[in-house]
């Protein structure tokens, strides 16, 4: 009976967990799909073709980032993720866009900003 139940208990464990959301941290492998969707593409769009944002804060620009090279796109997200500070404003990521992106990157491992920039370089 002990030997039964074990796996079962495995197998639901795994079928909810492929149903729920994303969440960092949870020691799971990184998915980076799950975690594009639920983190990036709001701002970048489901294609990651989107150039522009226009909720709050309004009309950040940007560049595609479809098809980038996923160590290039890596590098970048850790630093997004990273922050400097500036004495003229509150704390900043490297490239000015503080909570825009710190936000959505804060909680993520390097291993998920890895697979998530693995995703993103597959999409044309």
């Amino acid at each position: 009976m002990k030997k039964i139940i074990l796996p079962i208990l495995l197998v639901s464990i795994g079928l909810v967990a492929s149903e729920a959301p994303y969440k960092p941290g949870l020691l799971l492998p990184p998915q980076g799909d799950k975690i594009f969707a639920q983190e990036c593409a709001t701002c970048h769009g489901a294609d990651a073709k989107q150039v522009s944002f226009t909720g709050f804060p309004a009309g950040i620009e940007y560049a595609p980032i479809a098809g980038m090279d996923a160590k290039v796109l890596a590098k970048t997200i850790k630093e997004y993720r990273g922050g400097v500070k500036s004495k003229d404003y509150a704390p900043l990521n490297k490239y000015g866009y503080g909570a825009a992106m710190a936000a959505p990157t804060r909680d993520l491992s390097w291993d998920e900003i890895d697979a998530v920039a693995e995703y993103i370089s597959t999409l044309k």
